[in-house]
């Protein structure tokens, strides 16, 4: 009879648990979604400082045409003007944690002062010392939609 009380004490306790995981989980999130936002920001202003915050030192950052860049050359890129990003506005982001890495897929439309498009991207995040910082990106156009 104990172990049957125990069995149910402990049945009710698994909602509780499942809750605090799942709040967990998606506190995770927005702090990779923050994390995102506030490397897009720096990338738009050319906050160099910043941006070197937000990289990993093996960074891979590959453009939709192909062309990768280290954490070095991808600073360089922005600093001189090379890819100069007028707006870069995530849509339809989908964000999985696990543990210290992130995965993020989605959509980006582009504007670079010439010309503007979509592109669908892979990104992933690693928790730094505390801070998710991006450590790989990947594009594509998007011609679907």
């Amino acid at each position: 009879m104990k172990a049957l009380c125990l069995f149910g004490f402990l049945l009710l306790l698994i909602p509780a648990f499942t809750t605090a995981q799942n709040l967990g989980s998606n506190t995770s999130k927005q702090e990779v979604l923050d994390a995102q936002s506030a490397r897009i920001t720096a990338m738009l202003n050319a906050d160099l400082g910043k941006l070197d915050e937000l990289l990993t030192e093996d960074l891979s950052y590959a453009h939709t045409n192909g062309w990768t860049e280290t954490k070095s050359g991808y600073l360089e890129t922005i600093r001189s003007g090379k890819i100069d990003y007028v707006s870069f506005v995530p849509k339809v982001v989908e964000v999985r944690v696990y543990d210290d890495s992130a995965v993020l897929t989605g959509k980006v439309d582009v504007n670079l002062g010439r010309t503007d498009f979509s592109i669908r991207f892979l990104e992933v995040q690693r928790k730094v010392d505390g801070v998710w910082k991006l450590t790989a990106w990947q594009s594509v156009l998007n011609k679907v939609d």
